[in-house]
């Protein structure tokens, strides 16, 4: 059994507020396109509105007040998500387990992502500095415990200024290059890469800047036959 979850919360003058309606369109995207057994669950203290056939866990409640200079001005701080890291962290989250971003629109089967051996996996970063992007990792719980307990804010603030983003700058500080990725060989891409201007149907497609998927849902036809709840694959 694998745990597929996200996370939900309000940040304070976020440039995207994010809602229960777009963690339900999340799950059934899942949903529709997970074959192996699995339960989604979502990381939150927002629950009402949310599907009951996602389980709800309760937020750790560390890093969540941390910021950095240079990812300021309503751009998503995710230190939070560095729990994940915890040595203890099958307790929470299962012994096996995905973490998604809700901006996301899923096209195509998961299972060839997921079914893999490897103690963790990263979304490729968006550009050859960027060694990962945090918005789909997979990962064996209390792999790599070093990204959690080494955390601190003068060491965010670091790694701030040599890598772009929050957590996922985090973790390239203590990573480094090396660790196993998925890219768009795998079939996953975010809204503008080279690849897609040429490929039209992903395999899941992110969306890590200010233009999210429910914005295009009447305009781009991939969009509007994959990001919804029901079960009928509309027509294109």
């Amino acid at each position: 059994m694998i745990t597929i979850l996200t996370w939900l919360w309000k940040q304070p003058n976020g440039r995207t507020a994010y809602t229960a309606d777009h963690v339900n369109i999340w799950a059934s995207m899942v949903s529709r396109n997970l074959a192996m057994p699995h339960e989604l669950a979502c990381v939150t203290n927002m629950p009402r509105g949310i599907d009951p056939k996602v389980r709800i866990i309760t937020p750790p409640g560390e890093f969540e007040d941390v910021t950095t200079p240079r990812w300021a001005n309503g751009r998503p701080s995710c230190f939070r998500r560095l729990a994940m890291f915890r040595r203890d962290a099958a307790a929470m989250f299962g012994k096996r387990f995905v973490c998604m971003d809700l901006d996301v629109v899923i096209g195509g089967p998961l299972d060839p992502l997921f079914d893999r051996s490897d103690d963790l996996v990263i979304f490729k970063g968006t550009a050859p500095n960027r060694p990962y992007n945090g918005s789909m990792i997979l990962m064996t719980a209390g792999c790599r415990p070093q990204v959690y307990e080494k955390f601190t804010q003068d060491g965010a603030i670091e790694a701030g200024q040599l890598y772009t983003g929050s957590d996922q700058a985090w973790l390239a500080h203590i990573l480094g290059y090396g660790e196993a990725t998925w890219s768009e060989a795998d079939g996953v891409h975010w809204h503008g890469s080279r690849p897609m201007r040429t490929e039209t149907e992903p395999r899941v497609l992110f969306f890590p800047g200010t233009l999210k998927p429910w914005s295009l849902v009447h305009i781009n036809k991939f969009v509007r036959a994959n990001y919804r709840v029901t079960n009928e694959r509309e027509a294109a």
